[in-house]
């Protein structure tokens, strides 16, 4: 859907000093050279006009893992501005505290950098925010919309499939292109889950001694999805991942054990159209001791 060199990002600054441009420099690993910015756009109000340092943590990165996931990241980026904000108030967007740190590169497509407000170094003042208006959402919904319509074709998905309709800006696209992960502010799945999650059938036998490895849940619903275990979804050929399949206790109308797809998390929403979220404070702990009524003192149903 977007690169995401979270891992790989090293350090960088970006200064939106000249209204309307952002311009500046980033570092990481897997690349020899430094890549420069050269974009169409503004930050948020929160740091608007400012000059601001980011800080990585990928110096600790698996080097040749990140040089086979930067190739092809061009040392130029050009295009336009998407949502930077450092997460500070005024929160015109995103969740306070995080950064989030996006544009939409002729060269590579949609980036998307998350980080903390911490790592986030303000070099000069912004403008003062009564000074200025927030983002134009409709000039970022036609960044987005503009994306996805090269990704569907791409992906050889027909026009009507993916459609970018002028002035409300509303997407319509196949499954596989998915941009929820924007709108909540997190990664339902990220690198550090997918790779602890034991695949299907692993824990089968295990009863109330499995381990539930990450938490989701709606926040204007009771539904919560507990999962014990997962695996990529292939395509006919055995090659490319087209979804992701989990197994967990689902706790809705009824608990119950069962299958869903990280698809299907991404496109549901709940009542006020609030999407499904990820816990970001989940530990792992078993399932009878979330649902200890379904199991008796020697973890069996």
């Amino acid at each position: 859907m977007a690169w995401r060199p979270n891992d790989q990002f090293i350090e960088g600054e970006l200064d939106n000093s000249v209204p309307n441009k952002v311009t500046g420099w980033m570092r990481f690993v897997g690349m020899k050279e430094i890549v420069r910015f050269e974009l169409e756009g503004n930050f948020h109000r929160d740091i608007r006009g400012a000059i601001i340092k980011l800080h990585g943590d990928g110096e600790s990165a698996n080097a040749e893992e990140a040089e086979k996931y930067m190739h092809g990241f061009s040392t130029t980026q050009t295009g336009n501005a998407g949502d930077i904000t450092a997460g500070r108030e005024p929160c015109d967007y995103g969740l306070a505290g995080s950064a989030y740190i996006e544009w939409y590169s002729k060269e590579n497509g949609r980036v998307v950098l998350e980080l903390d407000t911490e790592q986030v170094e303000l070099l000069t003042q912004p403008i003062p925010a009564c000074e200025s208006e927030p983002i134009d959402r409709k000039k970022q919904n036609e960044n987005m919309a503009k994306f996805l319509c090269g990704m569907a074709q791409a992906c050889g998905i027909p026009e009507t499939n993916a459609i970018a309709i002028a002035g409300t800006q509303a997407v319509e696209r196949a499954k596989k292109v998915i941009a929820n992960d924007k709108i909540r502010g997190m990664k339902l799945l990220p690198r550090e889950i997918r790779e602890n999650l034991p695949s299907l059938y692993s824990q089968d036998g295990k009863g109330g001694k499995a381990i539930v490895y990450a938490k989701y849940f709606c926040a204007s619903s009771s539904w919560i999805w507990f999962v014990l275990e997962g695996e990529p979804v292939l395509d006919e050929a055995g090659k490319q991942e087209i979804d992701f399949k989990f197994f967990g206790l689902v706790d809705g109308l009824e608990k119950e054990l069962g299958y869903f797809l990280l698809s299907e998390l991404e496109e549901v929403s709940g009542p006020f159209g609030l999407p499904i979220e990820r816990d970001l404070y989940w530990q792992p702990k078993t399932l009878a001791q979330i649902v200890p009524e379904l199991f008796d003192k020697e973890g069996q149903k």
